[in-house]
């Protein structure tokens, strides 16, 4: 069985010379059966992964770009056979973000996922992207409304965004495999195979940002 420790600081240990030494993943606020891992970040952003958004701490990676990285490890009891099984269910989620350092509400782009439910009915693919950008849009309108102290268009702009099909909550294929007819899932059951997917994840989308 994979050892949360194991991964932890293997992440640690090859992704830090992305960021200048800079990077580290810390212990957060768990529960009695989850542990959390996040990066241990600088500044201040509103990470949009649920409802109400969460206050996080992000870290500097070039430019005005930043990265909110969290790993959460599930623990579970099974009995199978009358023998007790556990299980871990593994859950990775890395948001980019855009913004100065004293914003308090910079722009989440987008969220690179990689989570492990052991379903084999899994209908949604593992790794998965979410774009969330066009909040970004939604806060300069806000923002533009408030300042003319116009409600009548903060009201419009609600109005248009019930039209608009909200694809934040698509999980966009990362690595479907459907070319070699096999699965959409992939199993987070390797600390190397992890790692090496994270490094690669945070190279390409490096390589996109500084088009």
């Amino acid at each position: 069985m994979l050892r949360p420790e194991d991964l932890i600081h293997s992440i640690n240990k090859k992704c830090k010379n992305l960021f200048y030494n800079k990077f580290y993943l810390i212990p957060s606020t768990g529960h009695y059966n989850i542990s959390v891992y996040r990066i241990q970040g600088t500044a201040n952003a509103l990470n949009r992964f649920e409802i109400p958004f969460e206050p996080v701490k992000v870290l500097n990676w070039f430019d005005n770009f930043w990265v909110f990285l969290e790993v959460k490890f599930i623990y579970q009891e099974l009995i199978v056979e009358r023998k007790k099984v556990k299980q871990i269910h593994i859950y990775i989620s890395l948001s980019i973000f855009e913004g100065e350092e004293t914003d308090d509400i910079k722009n989440q782009l987008f969220r690179a996922e990689w989570d492990d439910y052991q379903n084999p009915n899994e209908k949604h693919s593992q790794p998965h992207w979410h774009i969330t950008s066009h909040q970004a849009l939604e806060k300069t309108f806000t923002e533009y409304s408030n300042s003319f102290d116009n409600g009548d268009f903060l009201a419009l702009l609600e109005e248009e965004k019930e039209k608009l099909f909200d694809v934040k909550n698509i999980h966009f294929a990362m690595n479907g495999n459907w070319q070699n007819d096999e699965s959409h899932i992939h199993k987070l059951d390797d600390i190397d195979k992890i790692t090496k997917w994270l490094q690669g994840v945070l190279k390409h989308i490096r390589v996109e940002l500084e088009q």
